[in-house]
């Protein structure tokens, strides 16, 4: 166990905040309305009769799949449930995060915006409460991290530590083949940096510990993956970036959203605008002034390796992507497909900011480092919101569209409707969840603005899109929302027939 500068086993600072952001979490997890993709995982993997976890399918993240029909199968189906894998993720992310900043600094500032930034950020929260795999594939490869610092701190079984952390990269693939290529990089590099251990053992231990590092994710991959893995069809990763430059703005736009009107009163909400577009220029220019002066000190410095690690991880995450987009046209990790990314940024943030560097300038740069990143994490905080996914930010409102649907249904026997897009998969994973209403499950969504097919009582529209249609066809709204813009219209004899009771 890590001890802080005064002595303290444990810190109820950090404690508390952890407990408080799994909280928070836990309530998105209950509040928030199904999405596309959630629904999707959902409708595919859950509910189908047929055993389709193991179908080798971009959208199908095997271990969160799994883990979802498990639990929907023992608790029952609802929004709740469909999210239990990405809470448990959660849980075991905070834990780790929360000894990993022990471990990196005795600093109490610095931990706690270093967890804060690591959890709080608004695109990192986003994707330990959606009830796809990311945050599972985030909490194990931050396990596998953290323990390997812990090994290189305090010691113990090699062989054991190369074990747990064969198994926790191999978890994180198996949660998200996004992760694939960040994971491998961290498990060579972990192997490299506990070498020198490794090689003072005798020949016996040492292909011990080497099958340690091997073998029990080789044996974890094959039975959750191995399958969807070798029946694996090309095209099917059809979502990402075709630039670096693209995947780190979407990186930064994510990180930056949005600052919430009912946390922040309007004229600290302004700021928080305003200015938080310097943070992270501000927090790079620091790292930077920072990583040259530990250059210049590298032959007294110690407990920079993590850092260094991070940022050989990232680069060759990076370049592998770049290689692949270049040869093989898969393209570059794009929002939640470089998660990990903001992981080993915070992370050679953070280590930079405690390794010790007795100068004016390292302590300059060392206190910067720190104010910056607490300014992200209060950022972070003014960021936190309760009812939607920035990227799914049009699906917020799904629960109530299904309440007036099924009002209609019950009220005036609409069996028919035909939605965007944007709708399909949430509002046929509603009508399962429900099972009392008689709507017929809604097939393929127009694929043009304003583009409908005819004949329905009932439209679910994306309204600045679909206005159009909805004035040529003579629909009356009966439901809008201005926050994610759909809107219920439906024929205005629809409400003149005789009540029917499905």
């Amino acid at each position: 166990m890590s001890t802080d500068r005064a002595g303290h086993k444990y810190s109820p600072l950090l404690i508390a905040t952890g407990a408080c952001a799994f909280l928070w979490i836990a309530a998105r997890a209950s509040v928030q309305s199904l999405t596309i993709d959630e629904s999707d995982t959902f409708l595919a993997y859950v509910v189908r009769p047929n055993l389709s976890d193991w179908e080798a399918a971009s959208n199908n993240h095997v271990l969160n799949s799994l883990l979802m029909r498990l639990f929907v199968t023992v608790f029952g189906a609802s929004p709740f449930t469909i999210r239990l894998p990405a809470l448990i993720g959660a849980a075991i992310y905070i834990t780790a995060v929360y000894f990993l900043v022990r471990l990196i600094t005795p600093g109490l500032l610095l931990q706690w915006s270093l967890l804060v930034c690591l959890v709080a950020c608004p695109f990192v929260m986003d994707y330990l409460v959606a009830g796809r795999g990311y945050s599972l594939a985030l909490a194990f490869l931050t396990c596998a991290i953290t323990l390997a610092v812990r090994h290189k701190q305090r010691g113990g079984s090699l062989v054991r530590a190369a074990t747990l952390i064969s198994i926790g990269t191999a978890l994180s693939v198996c949660a998200n083949f996004s992760f694939a290529i960040a994971d491998l990089a961290i498990g060579l590099l972990i192997f490299i940096w506990m070498w020198p251990g490794v090689w003072r053992d005798a020949a016996a231990s040492r292909w011990k510990t080497l099958a340690a590092f091997v073998l029990p994710g080789l044996a974890v991959g094959y039975f959750f993956v191995g399958p969807t893995v070798l029946g694996w069809p090309k095209g099917q990763f059809t979502w990402g970036a075709r630039s670096l430059l693209d995947t780190g703005r979407s990186l930064l736009e994510a990180s930056l959203y949005e600052p919430n009107p009912y946390l922040l009163n309007p004229r600290l909400r302004h700021y928080f605008v305003h200015f938080g577009k310097f943070l992270y220029p501000l927090l790079g220019v620091f790292f930077l002034w920072r990583a040259v002066l530990l250059f210049r000190a590298r032959a007294t410095v110690r407990g920079a390796t993590l850092a260094l690690i991070a940022a050989a991880a990232l680069i060759v995450t990076l370049a592998s992507h770049q290689l692949l987009f270049w040869f093989y046209g898969i393209l570059l990790p794009l929002d939640r497909t470089g998660l990990y990314i903001a992981l080993f940024l915070f992370l050679m943030a953070g280590v930079a900011a405690a390794v010790p560097l007795d100068s004016f300038q390292g302590r300059i740069t060392a206190r910067g480092l720190t104010g910056v990143l607490a300014l992200i994490a209060c950022y972070s905080i003014g960021c936190l919101r309760l009812t939607y996914f920035k990227e799914w930010k049009y699906d917020a409102d799904m629960k109530r569209v299904y309440s007036v649907l099924a009002y209609y249904n019950r009220t005036y026997g609409l069996k028919d409707v035909s939605t965007n897009w944007r709708y399909v998969a949430a509002i046929n994973a509603y009508r399962e969840l429900s099972g009392r209403e008689t709507l017929h499950q809604i097939g393929g969504a127009p694929n043009q603005v304003n583009e409908y097919p005819a004949g329905y009582q009932a439209y679910v529209v994306f309204y600045p899109w679909d206005f159009g249609f909805v004035k040529r066809e003579g629909l009356k709204l009966v439901y809008h929302d201005t926050f994610t813009d759909v809107a219920v219209a439906i024929r205005p004899d629809l409400e003149s027939q005789p009540c029917a009771h499905p």
